[in-house]
């Protein structure tokens, strides 16, 4: 025959051990708790990291597709071999192309500027040799005096120390 639940004993128990039930409680939540704020913290993180990553590939990549519908211009990733000489409407096309360059670079100088050190390795060493390439262009090079007058002074003044000009 099953045994018959008492509720009465079981609450009189209870209530006789509450303060030892809500003191384990306590032993046990707290804990728990700032280790579900710890995991939710570094979460987003990740997702902010993350965020920062797929918001300058999306423009890189349109930057790209730009590349691909001016093939007359020397604006895309590899630099061209024999560039003739540009009409002024090609040299303003270059000039705005590499505006939008620029101002991608300076995204992410800004984005990854105030991250973890981890990050700042990871992602952010990517864009300064990307950068330092790009400094090695003769036609980008001498366009940055122009390009740079509007942009963020920290940044400019990094782009000064990466490429002399």
């Amino acid at each position: 025959m099953p045994a018959v639940i008492d509720l009465n004993s079981i609450i009189t128990w209870l209530l006789a051990n509450l303060e030892t039930i809500l003191r384990v409680f306590q032993l046990v939540g707290i804990p728990v708790a700032i280790g579900l704020y710890m995991v939710n913290k570094q979460k987003e993180r990740r997702d902010k990291d993350y965020g920062t990553y797929d918001t300058l590939d999306d423009k890189y990549i349109d930057y790209l597709k730009l590349c691909l519908d001016y093939p007359d211009l020397d604006v895309g990733d590899t630099p061209k071999a024999n560039v003739g000489v540009l009409s002024p409407e090609q040299q303003q096309r270059e000039l705005v192309m590499f505006s939008i360059l620029v101002s991608i670079m300076e995204r992410a100088y800004l984005m990854y500027e105030d991250r973890s050190y981890r990050v700042r390795e990871q992602q952010w060493a990517g864009w300064e040799t990307y950068i330092e390439q790009w400094g090695r262009r003769a036609n980008f090079k001498s366009a940055l005096p122009q390009l740079c007058l509007g942009f963020d002074e920290r940044f400019v003044k990094y782009l000064r120390t990466k490429i002399k000009f």
